[in-house]
């Protein structure tokens, strides 16, 4: 793990894709069979047509890795939620008293993403050497490791924010550690990957070539080169639009996001729970030795729980009886079970049912990478920065209305940016609760933290997860380190 961290080329022989097929069997996907299981130097010396199938199939086990931990540590910084299963104090400590530290709550969401990293680099190293795979499949291939390569860093920048991260992942073992760069670069990066991507998954739909291997259940409407683009698109519009409230890109960041949204599985006319769910996810599995979807929790649980401002902040439904926000109404219940810790004078009267299936838990609940809903409201933010104000409302109202059964906003094209800005994140708030640290991250790229209440006396809102302590010493600096101003 260690090398992992200090992002240094692995030197035990099959430690990568071995470790990593053998954690992703067991669903029905992912059972990978021990005829096709690559082990790393296997793979790397006779990379055959099945041996990067299953590889394929590895990289995206590991993309999920990792990702229940991003949406409630995130979730707990933005207030959506907080852990309060009373085994493990910097779990709720760390996020909302502070400070966080790089050997504990906050030096986690690191290691998963760069392992997936380095697997997909193992990957494409493999498939470059193949011999029996057509020029369209390798592209199709390329295609799709660099869209999930992207979507890992994407995760990385997220957690740190401005202090950067590392985006050369490939170094040799002997080779110095790799260097911080700055979040710009870091999205830079992303944006050229998914570029990179774009292109290779248009030659193989120009080549009319399938992908080499089965994509998963939750990448269902993306099972071609051609249909994966627009996955691919929904990324790099998200992306820029990350990209242009963390640098001086800007307007022109925005103008991007509009052509990538509308190359994307964008749907703006959605108006049902179907049509905001339509997207890319992650499977999950109760299924022996896979990974299943612990933030499905049951109200009787005792681990996650919404917090009561959720319900509190929620505009009402213009109906009588002063109904919240549909979208509390369905993703908030009260817990069978109330919680209470010594250490936090948070009580978890509220329960997450994000990922219920019928009413019920189910640990084998997709968990959404994006979806419609989100995709609507990344329009309404770019179209309204590129300056097409009326379609940013009607965005606006398309999600309002429908999603939350709420009046139309007061937001006008007269309206100042910061009324927009308003309205735009109480909608991401409630569309994307409890999936993605949603209010956390838009509150930091719009410079709001300070709206968001501790909810506990001498408490603070983290501004960005520190870089982890193997990373600060394998650069000789100390615990809680910033590279990029040592």
């Amino acid at each position: 793990m260690t090398t992992i961290l200090h992002l240094r080329r692995l030197a035990t022989v099959g430690a990568v894709l071995g470790a990593l097929l053998a954690g992703a069997a067991c669903s029905d996907f992912f059972n990978v069979t021990n005829a096709n299981q690559p082990l790393l130097d296997s793979l790397l010396a006779n990379p055959t047509r099945d041996r990067l199938s299953a590889a394929a199939i590895g990289v995206f086990g590991s993309a999920r890795t990792g990702i229940q931990n991003y949406i409630w540590r995130l979730g707990s910084m933005g207030r959506e939620g907080i852990n309060l299963s009373g085994n493990n104090q910097p779990d709720y400590q760390e996020p909302f008293y502070g400070p966080l530290q790089g050997g504990g709550f906050g030096g986690a969401l690191w290691a998963d993403r760069y392992q997936n990293i380095r697997n997909i680099n193992i990957y494409l190293t493999a498939l470059a050497t193949n011999t029996d795979l057509s020029a369209g499949e390798k592209a199709a291939s390329r295609g799709m490791a660099n869209t999930m390569k992207a979507l890992a860093f994407l995760y990385v920048v997220l957690t740190r924010d401005s202090l950067g991260a590392p985006v050369d992942a490939d170094r040799a073992v002997n080779a110095t550690t790799a260097p911080f760069v700055t979040k710009d670069s870091v999205y830079g990066y992303v944006i050229g990957l998914l570029d990179g991507a774009r292109a290779d998954l248009r030659a193989a739909d120009a080549d009319t070539v399938a992908f080499p291997f089965p994509t998963p259940p939750g990448f269902a409407g993306f099972e071609t080169p051609g249909a994966f683009k627009r996955f691919n698109r929904a990324l790099a519009a998200k992306a820029a639009i990350l990209r242009a409230t963390a640098g001086t890109c800007g307007t022109p960041c925005y103008t991007r996001a509009v052509a990538d949204l509308d190359s994307s599985f964008l749907d703006r006319t959605a108006t049902t729970a179907a049509g905001f769910a339509a997207g890319a996810y992650f499977d999950f599995s109760n299924g022996a030795g896979d990974i299943s979807n612990g933030l499905s929790e049951p109200l009787n649980g005792d681990t996650y729980f919404a917090l009561d401002s959720n319900v509190a902040n929620a505009d009402t439904q213009p109906v009588p009886g002063k109904v919240r926000d549909q979208r509390v109404l369905d993703k908030i219940d009260p817990a069978v079970v109330v919680q209470r810790l010594g250490g936090i004078p948070i009580a978890g009267t509220l329960k997450f049912k994000v990922y219920f299936t019928a009413g019920k838990a189910d640990p084998g609940h997709q968990i959404p990478i994006i979806r419609n809903e989100e995709l609507v409201l990344l329009d309404a933010e770019a179209q309204w920065f590129a300056g097409s104000k009326a379609v940013a409302v009607n965005d606006l109202n398309q999600v309002r209305t429908n999603a939350g059964k709420l009046a139309p906003t007061t937001v006008t094209i007269a309206s100042p940016d910061t009324a927009f800005v308003t309205q735009l994140l109480y909608n991401r708030r409630y569309s994307l609760l409890w999936e993605q640290g949603t209010r956390w991250i838009d509150a930091r790229r719009f410079g709001r933290l300070s709206a968001i209440p501790p909810q506990v006396s001498g408490g603070s809102v983290p501004v960005a997860m520190p870089v982890p302590d193997a990373e600060c010493n394998a650069r000789g600096f100390a615990s809680n380190c910033t590279p990029l101003n040592p």
